[in-house]
């Protein structure tokens, strides 16, 4: 996926009123990007990407990328479970270099102050995360997408994710387009998956926060 499509995806994110952003930010479009290396990975913080911070992966570290996609042979939705376990693995790291290891599920204005991540800055984290993933021809069957917003339903506020488009491999009773959204859990935690027409329903995993 080229830069400039996911520059465009998540201008229109910040461009909607949603997880306390009103307006396009500068900021958060610096972070989202197709080139950076395991070792220098832009990381959004403090809610719409108000706070820059780097990631940076040591040789071990992304083995243990690797092998979650090397390990074993995986079918389509054995590798979407790698993605969203690698996700977290990494999230994790950033948060004890960037000290957002205490970011709670969902989005929190205050306790952890700037150290809180809303849904616009796990979109483009988790966007970055993956697209390293997919650049290193670790990913068989799936493709990054541009993020997605959805709007008010069912109660629920604005909210965005990162998207994977199934390329091979595909099931006819499958969904093509996934969300991929690590803002509902903890630091940390695994990303959540979801058909991307049922997470742009309002969908919210059990025991989530949206």
């Amino acid at each position: 996926m080229s830069k400039s499509l996911l520059i465009s995806g998540v201008f229109l994110l910040l461009a909607v009123t949603g997880c306390n952003v009103t307006k396009p930010s500068e900021k958060a479009l610096s972070h989202l990007s197709t080139s950076y290396d395991v070792d220098e990975v832009g990381y959004c913080y403090g809610h719409g990407c108000q706070h820059k911070g780097m990631v940076s992966l040591n040789e071990g570290q992304w083995l243990e990328i690797q092998k979650l996609f090397k390990a074993k042979e995986l079918s389509p939705a054995e590798e979407r479970q790698a993605i969203t376990i690698a996700i977290g693995r990494i999230e994790a790291i950033a948060g004890q270099q960037n000290g957002t290891d205490k970011d709670k599920a969902g989005t929190f204005i205050s306790d952890v102050g700037d150290r809180q991540l809303d849904c616009i800055d796990e979109a483009v984290n988790a966007s970055n995360f993956i697209s390293l993933i997919e650049r290193d021809g670790l990913l068989k069957y799936h493709a990054l997408r541009e993020p997605m917003l959805r709007s008010w339903v069912n109660g629920n506020i604005l909210h965005a994710t990162a998207v994977l488009e199934q390329v091979a491999g595909n099931n006819s009773t499958e969904s093509n387009m996934w969300s991929v959204d690590s803002s509902f859990f903890k630091n940390g935690e695994k990303a959540t998956l979801s058909p991307l027409e049922q997470w742009q329903t309002g969908w919210v995993p059990e025991g989530g926060v949206n």
